[in-house]
């Protein structure tokens, strides 16, 4: 029989995020490998640009938005509409897609609204494969599947807040009946795959799934240690509780002369409370705010910085990190991290082989952790360490064809 392209839905959230590019590397991944995709977006962008290989790959057009989360109002009268559109062709599963036994997503008309994205001419839409990126998008995923709506074998990925704010803003059974059933749970941490099974997630479909970076969009270069003694550290991230970047600048000012310049890439919610705190305590003229920045800006200050630093914590409303992307692409350059115990960032951070952790919001730790860097031959060693864990478990291309592989897309022959 002749072998047609594997057709997959990826369920994301907004799309697409200049937070979140590695949502955009798996859908460009899976257009790559010959896959048939569509990207079900349940809210819009960000308004971040396409990059060229998005554009040449055609990724733009896979994607169709859903905009679930529309004032409830509107969102019932366009349900209404829906519904009945839906069931000039198939009453039952017009009645299916506003089931209150299915939870509030159904009969609030989030569920036709994202039935409506993909189309109402033919449903169930049937895939070869439903991925949902984050927890909260998987659960739409399920509540769609069970409505008779798509159809095809469902996995999930998990990457952060929704082992944690999600599980505490919804109650413990928000993933009950997606657990059931997803065939396949992918945490990309042990320590995120260790508050699943917490929640109930079971161990017999759970399986640690890391992300990756392009190995080959950096040329590590060891810094030499320079005349007049300074270097220069990068942070980068929204500026949100969880990316811990006040702690950080009171670590700027403890560790004084010893410790580096820096440069704070990003922007968000509390920029000026990361300004102001800057100023107060006399550190605002060793820090460059650099906003927002690009991929390939992003990939230039790395290759200028001597050390990243990823001082994350556990935000008041419960929000974590999954695997800081920033992390792995710094380890990819042969930069030293100074990162902290939080979430998934100490399973690729290794104590003194390729940098140094200290506990969450420890300004005394990671002031020290600086000083210990100011050693030059010590950030050439650790570089060096990381570029290598990097090359060997963080490659994008490597981790990429495990994922296909993992989804079970590879190879398939279809009718």
């Amino acid at each position: 029989m002749p072998q047609v392209p594997a057709k997959v839905l990826l369920v994301c959230g907004g799309f697409p995020l200049r937070s979140e590019t590695f949502i955009r590397d798996h859908a460009s991944g899976l257009i790559e490998a010959g896959c048939n995709l569509t990207v079900l977006a349940l809210d819009g962008g960000d308004g971040s640009p396409w990059d060229s290989n998005e554009i040449a790959i055609g990724l733009p057009r896979c994607v169709r938005y859903a905009n679930i989360n529309r004032p409830i109002a509107e969102r019932l009268v366009r349900g209404v509409c829906r519904a009945g559109r839906l069931a000039c062709s198939s009453p039952r599963l017009a009645f299916q897609a506003i089931d209150p036994r299915l939870g509030w997503r159904a009969p609030s008309g989030q569920i036709l609204a994202a039935a409506d994205a993909l189309g109402m001419a033919c449903v169930p839409h049937r895939f070869d494969r439903i991925h949902a990126e984050f927890g909260p998008s998987g659960v739409v995923a399920a509540v769609m599947r069970r409505a008779g709506l798509i159809d095809g074998p469902l996995s999930v990925a998990f990457y952060g807040y929704d082992t944690t704010r999600a599980l505490r803003n919804s109650g413990a059974g928000l993933y009950t009946d997606m657990f059931v059933d997803a065939d396949l749970i992918l945490p990309n941490s042990e320590f995120l795959a260790s508050r699943l099974r917490d929640a109930g997630a079971p161990q017999d479909r759970l399986l640690v799934h890391r992300l990756g970076v392009d190995i080959n969009r950096f040329s590590p270069i060891p810094k030499e240690h320079r005349v007049d003694g300074g270097w220069s550290a990068v942070a980068i991230g929204r500026f949100v509780a969880k990316k811990g970047f006040a702690t950080l600048i009171r670590a700027m000012a403890l560790a004084g002369e010893r410790g580096p310049t820096l440069t704070l890439i990003g922007d968000g919610p509390l920029a000026a409370d990361l300004h102001r705190l800057a100023r107060e305590l006399g550190v605002e003229t060793r820090i460059r705010f650099a906003g927002w920045c690009d991929r390939a800006q992003v990939s230039a200050e790395l290759a200028r910085a001597d050390v990243l630093i990823a001082p994350s914590e556990t935000a008041d409303d419960g929000d974590i990190e999954g695997m800081p992307v920033v992390v792995m692409e710094a380890m990819a350059a042969g930069l030293p991290v100074i990162g902290t115990r939080h979430s998934g960032i100490p399973e690729i951070v290794r104590d003194g082989v390729n940098g140094f952790t200290a506990p969450e919001r420890d300004v005394a730790g990671l002031a020290q952790a600086m000083v210990r860097l100011s050693d030059s031959h010590l950030r050439v060693r650790l570089g060096i360490a990381s570029r290598e864990i990097a090359v060997r478990e963080l490659d994008h291309a490597m981790l990429m064809r495990r994922f296909i592989e993992l989804l079970g897309i590879e190879g398939r022959i279809h009718e």
